[in-house]
């Protein structure tokens, strides 16, 4: 089974709105795929969804439950320091090397334009689903 971090951009974008992010969290709930996370990228969504969308707590405990539900969480210790310009983006990338995705699934930039560290590939969500 394909393994998948998913970033918290491509989180926070299927909570709000039906399209490729959405089907992402669709097909890990479902099995089809198999989502990678880790406490810091749920921290940050829902850091992100109270903060700058004001989402109720009970819809955002709601959904990060179902989000480790269908996760295997791993643990990382912020020892990884690839991406100067963002360093809070390491933690994606430590998630997927320690976790063994093979994906990132991310709109972000900084770790857009790396396209691959190590055996894991950065792509977006319309690049992942178009092959999968």
């Amino acid at each position: 089974m394909v393994r998948i971090v998913l970033d918290s951009n491509i989180l926070i974008s299927g909570f709000f709105w039906n399209g490729n992010e959405r089907s992402l969290l669709t097909r890990c709930k479902s099995g089809k795929i198999r989502s990678v996370t880790s406490e810091q990228i749920l921290s940050e969504t829902e850091m992100v969804l109270r903060k700058k969308f004001h989402v109720p707590d009970d819809k955002i405990h709601a959904f990060i439950q179902s989000l480790i539900l269908m996760s295997d969480l791993v643990f990382i210790t912020d020892s990884l320091y690839v991406i100067e310009d963002d360093p809070k983006d390491n933690m994606v990338l430590e998630t997927a090397i320690l976790g063994k995705a093979e994906y990132i699934i991310s709109g972000d930039n900084h770790l857009l334009k790396i396209k691959q560290y190590d055996s894991v590939r950065i792509i977006q969500s319309s690049e992942f689903l178009s092959g999968h």
